[in-house]
């Protein structure tokens, strides 16, 4: 196979994993917390030996992913327990294989008193499983992350529980998603100050899916069209092997 086809073949390799990187964002923009991706390509630029061939060619590859860190639409939703960051930040949950950053900040108490995810893990507040008294009144959450609620059995005198935990980094890309709405990072978290904590709202994907649907279809058109200039220079090479040897 000569250059041109090895080129537009590392250009449809790179479009099938854009494909797929477009394909997940749609798969979540109803999925709160989550953050778009989009696709980095760089190129490697060569020379052509084909005669009369364009003499600037260049591989093309994608070499990393870069996502959307932007704040996503905030929506109410009553719930005591459920809390949004309006700016930079992530909250900080326990699993099993250690720490985990989120957006997603739909939290209930489980059975022991403790907040946590739907998935069961502690949600974290001073470094430790943030613990509420489920006989106290309505729980508040205020906008530096400090949560409290009113002692009903003790004359409604505040009970003040801890502080969420919401960090950030000072370099992003070293977060690794994991579990669609989580992150893993091997740099150390940043506290922040003044997080804006909101109750009761829940963050949204910022995923936009008109702009999403658009690129499903820009790339569907630029494999299709990748592929009809492969199947001319097979053609091509077919014509060329039949002329210099031709069939007795």
């Amino acid at each position: 196979m000569e250059t041109p086809s090895y080129v537009a073949l590392s250009r449809q390799t790179a479009l099938v994993r854009q494909m797929d990187v477009v394909a997940n964002n749609l798969a979540n923009v109803a999925t709160p917390g989550f953050k778009a991706e989009s696709e980095i390509f760089t190129t490697v630029p060569i020379r052509s030996q084909v005669r009369g061939a364009p003499q600037k060619l260049a591989y093309v590859q994608d070499f990393a992913t870069a996502r959307d860190y932007s704040t996503g639409p905030m929506q109410p939703t009553g719930n005591d327990l459920d809390v949004a960051i309006q700016g930079n930040g992530f909250f900080v949950v326990q699993t099993p294989n250690g720490p985990r950053y989120t957006r997603f900040g739909h939290f209930q108490l489980n059975a022991a008193g403790q907040v946590v995810t739907k998935q069961g893990y502690p949600v974290l507040a001073g470094g430790a499983p943030l613990q509420i008294d489920p006989d106290d009144g309505p729980v508040q959450i205020s906008g530096d992350g400090s949560v409290s609620a009113d002692r009903t059995q003790q004359g409604n005198a505040q009970a003040v529980y801890g502080k969420l935990d919401v960090v950030d980094f000072a370099k992003r890309d070293s977060l690794k998603p994991e579990e669609g709405v989580f992150f893993t990072s091997d740099a150390p978290p940043i506290q922040v100050a003044n997080p804006g904590v909101v109750q009761r709202m829940l963050e949204q994907s910022n995923v936009q899916s008109v702009k999403e649907l658009t690129s499903m279809i820009w790339v569907q058109r630029s494999y299709e069209a990748v592929q009809r200039f492969i199947d001319g220079e097979d053609d091509r090479m077919k014509r060329a092997v039949n002329y210099i040897i031709p069939s007795s």
